[in-house]
């Protein structure tokens, strides 16, 4: 049952609400006003499935009426009958209506109040003028169309009270029912019972609206502790590894052929934390995180970790990118640019160094009570070896890298590393995108 999910993101209810809702005394709306709203739209769309089954059961009710009126009646039966039918046939295209109209399906409580006003009326005057009925046998055919209302077509506290005093109206107005001239003792005898029978009604409707109150608030709680578990599992992995392991069972792993990986390293930032507080450092470094994580999903790239000041990305995975490495360029260029403008925030002078690979990567979820999503592989290997081999303000890259960018991007010649683990090998540093 997505109560607040079906009208209104739970991530915005995440953001928005912190603070129990609280209902009004007596006509129970929430005291908030997208709370009430979001609930309005879940109750009448619950209300609207469930007048199918309401409007069946009266249907049997005008039924079961009908055949009693045949057993009860000799004088006036045809006409009892025919109220009966009218009735019936006033369900039905209720029912014909309620299916193809939107204004029912967008105002259900008004909808409700209008037929069933009108069955009170239809009945318990229709059939009072057609035939010589007692009048305890139509108010009670008018009671059992209020309490079956409340209690079926989930009407609520406004609704509940219009009926209420429409049910009240209707029978004391009944033919038959004695007029005000008559003696006060059986006035009151003929008003009480059926004031009585009214406030039943409430009271009811009530206790019924304030139950579905209190389960839409608990099922809200619900949805919001779930978007908050949601939103701390999608700031730790994936959104598409964090759905899959929610689902799926064992180990999560996939290889992938071709994909692109970053990494940086801040130069200079080690001498810098050794003379800055720690509440100052952790600023710094989370303020140029933060944009970086922004510049990452701007350019469709997926934030691996970071580790101290070095910070990991990958393109192509765990969604696939046919042109990955262009989107890990576009990304490096965006992060020299943004630690160019934040190092002015600076203590003292720091410079950004970038590597990027290309080529195949083995990728899962590793761990249980803190999962960590991580790439393997020699392209890995080789993206920290462009890093850590390169220079400052300078995005040193992989030849796999260089191949895949050539046509639309300059570089500066090729240059051979000698490279800690794996031997020499030829890199280029990327300057930039080629004019169009």
């Amino acid at each position: 049952m997505a109560v607040v999910t079906g009208f209104r993101s739970a991530a915005t209810w995440v953001q928005e609400q912190h603070h129990q809702l609280h209902m009004q005394r007596w006509m129970l709306d929430f005291d908030e006003a997208e709370a009430e709203e979001d609930f309005r739209a879940y109750d009448d769309l619950m209300g609207l499935a469930q007048a199918w089954f309401a409007l069946a059961i009266a249907l049997l009710l005008d039924v079961g009426y009908g055949v009693v009126d045949v057993l009860l009646l000799d004088d006036g039966l045809a006409e009892a009958l025919l109220v009966r039918a009218g009735a019936a046939a006033l369900i039905v295209v209720s029912g014909l209506v309620m299916a193809r109209s939107t204004t029912v399906s967008r105002h259900p409580q008004f909808a409700s109040f209008l037929l069933l006003t009108f069955l009170l009326l239809w009945l318990g005057t229709g059939l009072g003028l057609a035939a010589d009925f007692p009048l305890e046998y139509l108010r009670t055919s008018c009671t059992i169309t209020l309490l079956g209302a409340v209690g079926l077509l989930r009407l609520r506290m406004h609704a509940a009270l219009g009926m209420a005093g429409a049910y009240v109206v209707v029978c004391l107005t009944l033919p038959g029912t004695g007029g005000l001239g008559r003696d006060p003792g059986v006035i009151a005898a003929e008003v009480t019972p059926v004031l009585g029978l009214a406030a039943i009604a409430v009271l009811v409707a009530y206790a019924l609206e304030r139950v579905r109150r209190t389960e839409f608030e608990r099922q809200r709680e619900v949805e919001i502790e779930q978007a908050r578990s949601d939103e701390l599992l999608h700031n730790v992995l994936p959104v598409a590894i964090a759905s899959r392991l929610r689902t799926a069972q064992g180990t999560i792993a996939e290889s992938a052929e071709e994909v692109s990986v970053l990494f940086s390293d801040i130069v200079g930032f080690t001498a810098i934390a050794e003379h800055l507080p720690a509440e100052r450092l952790v600023g710094l470094l989370d303020t140029m995180f933060r944009e970086f994580d922004a510049l990452c999903d701007r350019r469709g790239v997926e934030k691996i970790k970071t580790v101290g000041d070095a910070y990991m990305a990958v393109a192509g995975l765990p969604t696939p990118d046919a042109d990955h490495a262009s989107s890990l360029a576009e990304l490096a260029l965006d992060m020299q640019r943004a630690s160019a403008r934040l190092a002015r925030d600076w203590p003292g002078p720091i410079a950004m160094r970038i590597g990027i690979a290309s080529g195949p990567v083995v990728a899962g979820v590793i761990g249980r009570r803190k999962f960590t999503y991580d790439l393997w592989g020699d392209t890995v290997n080789t993206a920290s070896r462009m890093e850590s081999h390169g220079r400052p303000h300078r995005i040193q890259v992989s030849e796999r890298t260089h191949e895949l960018l050539a046509d639309r991007y300059a570089f500066s010649d090729p240059q051979q590393v000698e490279v800690k683990g794996k031997g020499p090998m030829t890199t280029y540093f990327l300057l930039g995108r080629m004019p169009l």
